[in-house]
């Protein structure tokens, strides 16, 4: 075995996935993790499809399954307060089997999966060349180099260039953050849509979370000072909105995003790649795509007996038709919020939403499992 120290960038669910299999094929992983731990907060993400093959052979099925969200019904509020009940989710499109845990749980859970390896948080890479520089850290040497950082990538800027060149910025942010169960929620969501805003909350057990979502009309980000933007955009809005706007307010645990994708023709360069949101983000299917795009990087690693230059490309080649039809039926499913209602065919779903609420909901919302579904299990591990 040859290039085995391997540095991951990022301590998300790309990062340690890809951690815990490097580390089961013989390589030593350092993670390095910008936050000064894990990081908190997040919606509930969806694990479905060829990822739960990867869960079963972590050893983390079953922790995943009690675990499990498990959304068991839903409320539409339209905008003049009519509601609406479902069976099951209206948002994550799952389909039976399908696992759906809050994104810190998922991480808490990959973390102790991994066990004791070198974890260096607080810090982040600012140069790659012969050596790898940090901003606190000395240089350090390492073999490869992984990009598993998000959306906003640092090893992606530093290999490939400006975040311009890949990111599809469809201009959607959203907040979320704890709230106490304000809505009697059990197990069950609540959503609200109006004027091209949404909002939505869960509760499961003792955790309950509130998302408020945005089209922006510019391409600036948010970030952890971007209160003020939602409290501005929200605040002509009716039902429980104020509420909620006040509990964000108060919160020391929001989470920032947004529903960008990244698009790249290739995701390797010399020694370094990407895998997960750095390399091919995609809302509702990404936390599966960083899953399986993890397995897959560290198991060609593996068969490659560390050759990057022939496991990058194996790995190019094993998912990308896999990732593409994820990121295309991620991008389908989030039409209405994303494009607002700038499109005629958009202007139509509206309408039959406001006429037929329900129905169309019910429609939506099949037709949306379907896919994803399809796509989730678009390749044999």
């Amino acid at each position: 075995m040859k290039n085995k120290n391997v540095l991951i960038s990022g301590a998300g669910i790309a990062g340690l996935t890809l951690a815990y299999w490097l580390k089961q094929r013989g390589f030593i992983p350092t993670v390095i993790e910008k936050h000064p731990c894990l990081r908190k907060g997040g919606y509930k993400v969806d694990v479905r499809g060829a990822a739960l093959e990867v869960a079963k052979r972590m050893g983390i099925y079953q922790t995943l399954v009690d675990e499990n969200v498990n959304i068991k019904r839903a409320t539409l509020i339209t905008p003049d307060l009519k509601m609406f009940e479902f069976e099951s989710d209206i948002l994550g499109f799952c389909s039976p089997g399908d696992i759906e845990v809050n994104r810190y749980d998922l991480c808490q859970i990959l973390s102790k999966a991994v066990g004791e390896i070198e974890i260096i948080y607080n810090d982040s890479i600012i140069r790659l060349d012969e050596k790898v520089y940090f901003e606190k850290m000395e240089p350090r040497e390492f073999d490869v180099v992984i990009g598993a950082d998000g959306l906003h990538s640092k090893v992606r800027k530093l290999a490939f260039g400006e975040d311009s060149q890949f990111l599809i910025d469809n201009r959607v942010r959203f907040c979320v953050f704890p709230i106490s169960n304000i809505f009697g929620l059990n197990r069950s969501e609540i959503v609200y849509f109006d004027k091209g805003k949404f909002a939505a909350a869960y509760a499961v057990n003792n955790h309950s979370f509130a998302c408020l979502a945005f089209k922006a009309e510019k391409d600036k980000l948010l970030d952890e000072n971007s209160k003020s933007v939602f409290e501005e955009l929200f605040k002509d809005l009716g039902w429980e909105i104020p509420r909620l706007i006040r509990t964000m307010k108060e919160s020391n645990d929001c989470y920032f995003g947004s529903t960008s994708q990244t698009r790249m023709p290739i995701w390797s360069r010399g020694r370094v790649a990407l895998v997960g949101d750095a390399a091919y983000s995609a809302q509702g299917i990404g936390t599966s795509l960083a899953i399986v795009g993890a397995y897959v990087l560290a198991r060609e690693m593996g068969e490659a007996n560390g050759d990057y230059a022939v496991a990058f490309d194996r790995y190019e080649k094993s998912i990308r038709k896999f990732v593409e039809k994820g990121q295309n039926v991620s991008q389908s499913n989030h039409a209405i919020l994303e494009k607002g209602d700038s499109s005629w065919l958009i202007k139509c779903q509206l309408y039959v939403m406001k006429i037929l609420p329900g129905q169309f909901v019910r429609l939506f919302t099949k037709w949306g499992r379907w896919r994803q579904k399809k796509a989730a299990n678009a390749i044999i591990l």
